[in-house]
């Protein structure tokens, strides 16, 4: 049985949107191990051939996390190279610009082939996707989710504009609940490859893989029935994405107070990709971990090892003691995060 292991989201809490419960748990898993080449996950551990149908899944996380975990290291580096740069100008009267804007050019270059480089298992939020399936979020105008459950119920027909693709049609109003709101795009739009949800602010979210980014925000439109959209001609959609973790091009050092600003967002970002680092080495553990497990069990084995543990660790008498160690994975699941999960069944 190939048990994928869910994507690791880092993003700090408060923001957009909330840590997923893997996140949390693999913060606390520090490793400041070098990082490791990118090399068939069944080598690293030494897992022996005849566990390989159980493990090819996870070789091939094994692998997008190793890969991710080059690029952070990557940045990281570079980053620490613009502080002292930053640092160092803060000291002296004249600033070189010429030296600054080069390494915030080097960045924001490096950045840019971060879907390319880390194989599509970093977002651009930094939240870290072991399937290397990267996904681009986005809200729409016009499509607000208390709007979209009272009022008259209306038949909205969504089309991303792909070639061949049929539309897809979402019927809302009706005094519908937003859990319903929320399967019923998921259900119509399931082909086309998009995602709803709700964010951290309780607004209606949706996310696209993101190699489909790019032609869907030019080309996804909607007809109504006149009630919240028009009929007849499909209305384009205005798209708004997620902004990025890092904007380096509004780093700006013309001056000591920018010098200074610019500083305080590179520190700011270091400390992004540290924790980056942590989530990804947690599952790179996780994955090499699973990958000795299984070599040397069936899955019959396996699945029934799980499930045994995993019941006497909450059965024992102990009270909310046995509970100490998922209190953790739990921290920062709103209930948004909740009834976005739940409008995927």
């Amino acid at each position: 049985m190939n048990t994928p292991i869910s994507s690791v989201n880092v993003k700090q809490s408060g923001k957009r949107w909330g840590k997923d419960a893997g996140a949390v748990a693999a913060a606390s898993v520090i490793e400041r191990a070098p990082a490791p080449q990118a090399q068939p996950a069944a080598q690293v551990r030494g897992a022996p051939a005849s566990g390989w149908r159980y493990s090819a899944q996870l070789n091939e996380q094994l692998t997008s996390a190793q890969q991710a975990l080059s690029f952070v290291d990557g940045l990281i580096a570079q980053l620490e190279g613009v502080k002292s740069g930053l640092s160092r100008e803060l000291t002296q009267r004249q600033l070189n610009q010429g030296d600054l804007q080069r390494q915030l050019e080097q960045f924001n270059e490096q950045w840019r082939k971060r879907q390319t480089v880390s194989g599509g298992s970093l977002d651009g939020q930094l939240r870290f996707h072991l399937a290397a399936d990267a996904r681009q979020s986005f809200t729409v105008k016009g499509l607000d989710l208390a709007a979209l459950s009272g009022g008259q119920a209306e038949t909205l027909v969504f089309s991303t504009g792909e070639s061949g693709a049929a539309p897809a049609s979402v019927q809302v109003g009706g005094a519908s609940g937003e859990e319903d709101i929320l399967r019923r795009f998921n259900r119509g739009l399931a082909a086309s490859g998009v995602r709803a949800e709700m964010n951290e602010d309780g607004q209606l979210a949706f996310s696209v893989p993101e190699s489909q980014w790019g032609a869907l925000s030019e080309r996804m439109t909607v007809r109504g029935g006149g009630i919240r959209f028009p009929g007849g001609i499909p209305q384009r959609l205005k798209l708004q994405p997620e902004a990025e973790a890092f904007q380096p091009e509004r780093w700006k050092v013309n001056d000591h107070a920018q010098v200074r600003q610019a500083l305080q967002s590179v520190v700011r970002s270091i400390g992004q990709l540290q924790q980056t680092r942590v989530a990804i080495n947690s599952a790179i553990a996780e994955a090499q971990h699973s990958i000795e497990q299984l070599s040397h069990m069936n899955e019959q084995s396996w699945a029934s090892q799980f499930v045994s543990d995993f019941s006497a660790r909450l059965n024992q008498p102990e009270g909310y003691r046995n509970f100490y160690e998922l209190v953790p994975a739990l921290i920062g699941v709103s209930r948004y995060r909740v009834v976005s999960l739940l409008s995927l069944s």
